[in-house]
């Protein structure tokens, strides 16, 4: 009788563990909400929409996109940051404008890398510089900087801004070839572009998106990353021109508020990099535009880190 007791026992104990183990291995058990800091309809929203769509496929739950515009990217960062560590709600992080507002506001709740746990990142639009397609002056990047160093402070940048990804880069060149440039600022890439167009600036800073769609009135003359993109691969890297290398770029990622439990947290990066590997969301996403390239949790999380201290850098020198 007690050998049955004990076995009767032994199997409801082993039932009840195996309970414990399904519940664990069946998470997520509800729809995740994906924080976009920016409005319904722009790029980061298109992009969002396009992800959750493979994402839910891989996580075996609903993503729910849950727009948080205002104050330049601040309230839904912040939002993201602030919620619950449980898994349940992720969010877009767009760099360097996360790090900007950061270090541009003091009434900013997070910090841009203590506050975040990467998921990884595939939407990367590398910086480049783009003259008229019809200016002589400049046939390559090599001939501006000269026209620089020759006018110092005269030759006119047009990008979006201030403390931009643009302005981030333009200041870094800067830096790397001791030159100085005019600085004109408007509110988005288009203003910047009619500009150029207009002759009202000498060159413009933008991304590599921008090449594309201006292929037929612009040209660029370098682009700034470790190699050529594959979107761009007929402009030279800043490093092929002149031996040094600058990263400047609009990166979108992936990331969630810090501190979730470390089982889910690998759930989502695995189920985020089969959706960034995914066949059919590449070729959708081509088709909308999106920049794509690859970065794991684990080198987003490293770049996160230099794109932090790039940001540092540039407001110390503006102060």
């Amino acid at each position: 009788m007690k050998k049955r007791t004990w076995i009767v026992g032994l199997t409801c104990f082993l039932f009840i563990l195996g309970g414990i183990g399904s519940a664990v291995a069946a998470w997520p058990e509800k729809p995740i909400s994906m924080i976009v800091a920016y409005k319904a309809g722009g790029s980061t929203d298109v992009a969002a929409r396009t992800i959750g769509i493979y994402l839910t496929k891989y996580i075996g739950q609903p993503i729910v996109i849950v727009n948080q515009p205002g104050a330049g990217g601040q309230v839904g960062f912040t939002k993201l940051a602030m919620a619950k560590s449980d898994g349940y709600t992720i969010g877009f992080i767009n760099l360097p404008a996360l790090n900007m507002n950061f270090a541009a506001r003091k009434d900013v709740a997070y910090h841009p890398v203590k506050s975040y746990a990467p998921i990884g990142c595939n939407i990367i639009d590398p910086n480049t510089i783009m003259v008229r397609i019809d200016d002589d002056r400049f046939k390559s990047i090599k001939d501006l900087i000269e026209s620089a160093r020759k006018n110092p402070g005269k030759v006119i940048c047009g990008m979006d801004g201030p403390l931009s990804d643009d302005q981030l880069a333009l200041v870094k060149m800067e830096k790397a070839l001791g030159v100085k440039f005019a600085k004109v600022y408007y509110h988005g890439s288009a203003p910047a572009h009619a500009a150029l167009l207009g002759k009202h600036s000498d060159f413009i800073v933008t991304n590599t998106f921008d090449v594309i769609k201006y292929k037929d009135k612009e040209r660029c003359l370098v682009q700034f990353w470790k190699e050529r993109y594959h979107m761009n691969p007929k402009s030279p890297t800043f490093k092929e021109v002149f031996g040094k290398q600058i990263i400047g770029s609009s990166t979108r990622g992936v990331a969630a508020p810090a501190k979730v439990p470390a089982d889910r947290l690998k759930k989502l990066q695995e189920a985020f990099e089969k959706t960034a590997m995914d066949p059919e969301f590449k070729a959708k996403a081509n088709k909308i535009g999106l920049t794509l390239a690859w970065m794991n949790a684990q080198e987003f999380g490293e770049f996160m880190k230099d794109v932090q201290g790039d940001v540092e850098s540039l407001i110390s020198e503006l102060k």
